[in-house]
């Protein structure tokens, strides 16, 4: 009796436990996917935030109070708002202590439909704050957290990746990120996205001087902006088609654009489309306006506006041979570019570092998740190691071929410089000057059009000329500085006492040449990365000091110096050269 009443016990007790189980499994699943609530006032400010970003903040400026007392899901969201409409308002973020505790929250369980943008929020914060790597480590975790379904978020995110990418000249890799964020914006019929994507690719496109392609992608971009009547969308679209005309040398349709982007361009983009007028300017032969317009733009927030601008400000007074002034634009124009520099190198070492990183961690995951398929955990391991081999072996090769690529494309534009400050450059353009006087002489007086634009070439002609004979002037007047110098006095009495140089010495022609060229530095560094010798092998050269006096200085032999110079020239530029090849180099920087 006693052996039934258990047997019929049993059935009945599994099967309450089973219920049990499913009741708490399902109350579980639906706790885990309730979508949290948060007041009306906040939905209205996240909404206000992307079309009128200064109502927005006023907005959630009147709910500051009310919010202490608020649950701290609803405080989250307003702080994370608050982030959200300060960057749609343009305000820069100048520190990470807002966003890091919020960003903390939701990766700890916070609401998981609101960490994509948390992370989206933490990339804009380290971006601004000139951590480009960081920024991009947050974007990939923006783009991982993505709620299935919401493109725009995907897009605005790899729109991010791809300006950062654009920043560092990694032009193939930005191309893959706004084509992606073209895609997503494709995809929600987001048409305002679809036009800024556009402009991202064309841009990206003129960088890398391919006008052809960028053409009509602007062209389109501009067909849409017409068809949804979005007169600051026309006026960015057609100060970006000017641009491109003008690096076309299609001036007339360059400044039809440019009338067209005034009248109808955003506050947030009027400078650069200064910018681009007065260049237009310039390259049409009205000085006089491309001046003020420079003049008015070395105030920009816009680090490369200033660049431009400075430069523009440089080859006028050049053009008018006003060597003070030129002198003095070209110290700002160093200035500021060396500042832009400074970020560019700093951001570029710490980039590859976070990158790297984050590529382990990704592989630390994959081999975690191999662990728990024991069944094939051989296979995997092995195919793992070999495919893992490989992708080093191709991303190595791929990366030492780009950079044996850029370099070679550096050396070519120096030699390319080399020859336009040149005396042989300025001796050819004496001869096109020459042709083109005489085909005005023989030209029709009524033809204006054909008159103008010989004109505006002899123009064009003498004042690269007259440039070109400031940059010689100034090569000769640092040459005379250094061959002056008490470094190179001193460096001479080695020589001739059969010394060689200390550590000491090297500083001090390091100072020297800091002082003299200070392009020259940061160039040579950018060439590549040099040992002890072949540094101070070419920091002499720089000075004018013959290989054999070098040789003595360094205590090497001349054959060893001959093959110093010939070995940085086969490193630098991946070809076969001459010692005298890496000497032009180094002359030229």
């Amino acid at each position: 009796m006693s052996n039934n009443d258990d047997a019929m016990k049993t059935p009945t007790s599994s099967f309450c436990v089973i219920c049990c189980m499913m009741v708490a499994i399902l109350l579980t699943f639906s706790a885990c996917h309730r979508k949290t609530s948060y007041p009306k006032e906040l939905k209205v400010a996240d909404s206000l935030a992307n079309v009128k970003p200064e109502e927005a903040i006023t907005l959630l400026q009147g709910l500051a109070d009310a919010m202490k007392t608020a649950p701290l899901s609803t405080q989250m969201y307003y702080r994370l708002l608050c982030i959200k409409a300060n960057d749609k308002a343009y305000i820069p973020h100048t520190t990470d202590t807002l966003i890091l505790p919020i960003l903390h929250y939701y990766e700890k369980g916070g609401d998981p439909s609101l960490l994509s943008m948390a992370y989206y929020y933490a990339g804009r914060v380290y971006r601004d704050l000139n951590d480009a790597p960081q920024a991009l480590d947050y974007f990939q975790k923006g783009l991982q957290a993505q709620v299935d379904g919401d493109e725009s978020m995907g897009a605005v995110l790899y729109a991010q990746m791809g300006e950062i990418f654009f920043n560092q000249s990694l032009y193939d890799e930005a191309l893959d990120m706004y084509q992606e964020a073209f895609r997503l914006d494709s995809l929600a019929a987001d048409t305002l996205g679809i036009i800024l994507d556009l402009r991202d690719i064309a841009f990206t496109h003129r960088m890398q001087s391919q006008y052809d392609e960028a053409l009509p992608l602007l062209q389109q971009a501009e067909h849409l902006a017409q068809a949804i009547d979005d007169e600051e969308m026309v006026g960015l679209v057609a100060s970006q088609l000017a641009g491109l005309y003008n690096r076309k040398g299609q001036y007339e349709e360059a400044l039809e654009q440019i009338s067209l982007a005034l009248e109808h361009v955003g506050a947030v983009d009027l400078q650069s489309t200064y910018d681009v007028y007065a260049n237009i300017l310039l390259n049409t032969g009205k000085l006089a306006e491309a001046e003020g317009y420079f003049e008015q733009l070395t105030q920009a927030d816009d680090q490369n506006i200033r660049l431009d601008a400075y430069d523009g400000l440089a080859t006028i007074a050049a053009s008018r041979n006003q060597v003070e002034d030129y002198s003095h634009y070209f110290r700002q124009y160093k200035a500021v570019n060396d500042s832009i520099q400074r970020v560019a190198a700093t951001t570029s070492v710490s980039r590859m570092n976070a990158l790297y990183n984050y590529q382990l961690r990704e592989r630390e995951n994959a081999e975690l998740r191999e662990k728990n398929q024991k069944d094939r955990i051989l296979f995997i391991s092995i195919a793992s190691a070999f495919l893992l081999i490989a992708v080093a072996s191709w991303a190595f090769y791929r990366h030492r071929r780009l950079q044996m690529h850029h370099r070679l494309e550096q050396v070519q534009r120096l030699q390319a410089e080399q020859y336009r400050q040149s005396e042989a450059f300025i001796e050819a353009n004496r001869k096109e000057i020459a042709q083109l006087q005489s085909q005005l002489g023989e030209a029709n007086t009524q033809n204006k059009e054909l008159i103008l634009r010989l004109e505006m070439q002899k123009e064009h002609l003498e004042r690269s000329n007259r440039l070109a004979e400031m940059k010689i002037e100034q090569r000769e007047q640092t040459k005379k500085a250094i061959q002056e110098s008490a470094v190179m006095a001193h460096l001479q009495e080695l020589v001739a006492n059969g010394q060689h140089i200390h550590p000491e010495d090297i500083t001090e022609v390091l100072s020297l040449l800091h002082d003299v060229c200070p392009d020259f530095l940061s160039s040579l560094d950018q060439l590549g990365e040099l040992n002890e010798l072949e540094y101070q092998v070419s920091l002499l050269l720089k000075l004018g000091i013959s290989p054999a006096s070098i040789s003595q200085l360094v205590l090497r032999e001349k054959t060893t110096i001959s093959a110093v110079r010939r070995r940085l020239y086969k490193k630098i530029t991946g070809q076969n050269g001459t010692p005298s090849d890496w000497d032009e180099i180094i002359l030229s920087l």
